[in-house]
């Protein structure tokens, strides 16, 4: 019994840290300078074309087998799923601010969290496809592996993690003119 309270303790504490960090995440975002927001802009637009890229090669094969998989972003397994603690929607500080570019993004149901489910998870994701995070982007479960040519999606994922890797916080930030 210790153990599986220990375990939802630390389930609590990861949504906790969670939220905090996506707070910061919007409040850093919202105190973008002009300069900032313009970079933010140019490299959003090149990111989400990326993504949409992806996802018009994936899209009949997703029609065909999300609905009714058990599995991914569901997370009613969590041997198979891709949460990652600490995060809402599996989004990173750089993702974030790509996708909340030029988007509001729907309230993440923290709830879904305590039951292993993803905040953006309602009968299907709530959040616009391009404006998923990259670690949802590149997640693809064995049968979408078995549908879709992977070594033409591997070279559009490549495009995107060197735009992330590329992405510079100082433009962003509006400190590239420090030293």
């Amino acid at each position: 019994m210790r153990k599986a309270n220990d375990s939802k303790e630390r389930l609590l504490t990861d949504i906790k840290l969670a939220q905090k960090k996506f707070e910061c995440y919007e409040k850093i975002y919202i105190g973008l300078g002009e300069e900032g927001k313009r970079y933010l802009q140019s490299q959003s637009k090149l990111y989400k074309e990326k993504v949409a890229d992806i996802q018009k090669i994936i899209q009949s094969s997703l029609e065909r087998n999300c609905p009714t998989c058990i599995n991914c972003c569901k997370l009613y397994t969590p041997e198979l799923s891709i949460y990652i603690a600490g995060t809402i929607g599996c989004f990173e500080f750089i993702d974030y601010l790509l996708v909340r570019s030029d988007t509001v993004l729907p309230n993440p149901n923290l709830e879904n969290m305590k039951n292993n489910l993803c905040p953006y998870w309602d009968e299907g994701c709530i959040l616009p496809s391009d404006c998923r995070s990259f670690s949802c982007t590149k997640y693809f479960c064995d049968v979408l592996k078995t549908e879709i040519d992977m070594k033409i999606i591997s070279e559009h994922l490549s495009v995107i993690q060197a735009l992330l890797d590329n992405f510079s916080l100082k433009k962003c930030l509006g400190m590239n003119t420090l030293t």
